[in-house]
């Protein structure tokens, strides 16, 4: 597996009435996140759509185990395994001061556009992720 690094400052749109982020903001910045990895390893919404194909969400878990607050220097580590034949599980941590403050995962679904149902992740997919790979 090869681990994605994705980096932000927290702004005030993020902060709710507790004085910390929102939960809603985690879920923002794991979608960012995981944008960004994709985009890098070149599994780019375009490409997708020239294959007729994209991922969709399945299922989000999020463990939140310290507070993120206005200004904080955050990075998220972000990587994938393939779980299934058609679903991979993309796995962050959040890191503020060198210290993980949430875990989350995510659960995504290869998905053919055309047919309107999941499909097989094909095996050049699972290599530019690495996930065939040990760290």
């Amino acid at each position: 597996m090869r681990i994605f690094s994705y980096k932000f400052k927290v702004g005030k749109e993020a902060i709710d009435i507790n004085n910390h982020a929102n939960n809603a903001y985690y879920l923002v910045w794991m979608q960012e996140a995981a944008f960004a990895h994709s985009n890098f390893v070149g599994d780019t919404f375009e490409e997708q759509l020239k294959n007729n194909s994209t991922w969709v969400i399945k299922r989000n878990e999020i463990d939140y185990l310290e507070q993120i607050y206005l200004g904080d220097e955050i990075e998220i580590k972000t990587w994938t395994k393939q779980a299934r034949k058609v679903s991979s599980n993309r796995f962050y941590e959040f890191i503020k001061d060198g210290k993980i403050i949430a875990k989350a995962i995510t659960t995504y679904v290869y998905f053919d556009l055309d047919k309107k149902r999941p499909k097989a992740i094909p095996g050049h997919l699972a290599e530019l992720y690495g996930e065939n790979e040990e760290i």
